[in-house]
């Protein structure tokens, strides 16, 4: 029954039923991700001292360099400051990982302007960070100690992953088919808001079975087409993180680090 025929769901907006994809053991953990990450009182650093494997930045062209805060000037600092120049730092001094136990961290860029002059300032400022890995055109990646995935702009992003390899960056897409091609070195995740696909606002206990199942179709698509995948505008509540992380979600997002961070330390 389509939505345009019931204004009941309509207003309720249709959801997609996802086809059943089985998956085996997920390949990675579940990572916490710090969205708006600057809107913080330390950027990054909260989310560093909490354990946070993720961290998000929107950035737009100021001037010549690259502000970062989330709807233009006045920028919260430049994303050098605030995130390159730090994280290079901590690789150094945590002997080649970001918190010093060899796992991977990631730098979520949300391109908010999509001229071509933040295109080059931002692919000339990565590529001079040596601890980032790099993709090329064959799906092959050197790893790094960060990786930076570009979300956002859909132009933009698509035109940066177009250049020449090896790239210091990725990206996603905002939007999921299960009959997308499979993944490579340029479109390497997802990131997908939540009540696109879901229904369940993440209260009373439990999420319910088929809810579960969706969320499990969706984060399996994904991993089947070989993406990570991050579902933005969830539910701010510990039941929706213990679902996400029991669907084996990629990156569980929230704005309250402290309280994600206690749920997944449960």
């Amino acid at each position: 029954m389509r939505c345009a025929l019931l204004s009941v769901l309509v207003l309720a907006g249709c959801k997609p039923t996802l086809p059943d994809v089985d998956a085996g053991p997920p390949v990675n953990p579940s990572y916490k991700h710090a969205h708006n990450d600057y809107e913080h009182p330390r950027p990054l650093f909260d989310a560093l001292d909490l354990g946070f494997e993720s961290v998000e930045a929107d950035v737009y062209l100021d001037g010549t360099d690259l502000g970062v805060s989330h709807s233009g000037p006045p920028f919260v600092g430049s994303l050098k400051a605030l995130y390159l120049d730090p994280l290079a730092a901590r690789v150094t001094q945590n002997g080649g990982s970001v918190h010093g136990d060899g796992k991977p961290f990631f730098l979520w860029i949300d391109l908010k302007d999509g001229r071509q002059a933040l295109q080059d300032a931002l692919a000339a400022q990565l590529d001079a960070v040596p601890v980032l890995t790099r993709f090329d055109d064959a799906g092959e990646a050197a790893p790094g100690a960060v990786t930076v995935i570009l979300t956002g702009n859909a132009g933009a992003k698509k035109a940066l992953v177009d250049r020449p390899a090896p790239r210091p960056y990725t990206r996603d897409s905002n939007d999921y088919s299960p009959m997308d091609a499979p993944g490579d070195g340029k479109w390497s995740a997802y990131a997908v808001t939540y009540f696109a696909f879901m229904q369940w606002d993440g209260t009373g206990g439990a999420i319910p079975r088929t809810q579960l199942r969706q969320l499990e179709n969706l984060v399996n698509g994904a991993h089947a087409l070989g993406r990570r995948i991050r579902i933005y505008a969830s539910p701010e509540t510990p039941d929706y993180w213990r679902a996400a992380k029991a669907a084996h979600l990629d990156f569980i997002g929230t704005d309250d680090l402290a309280g994600l961070a206690a749920t997944m330390a449960e």
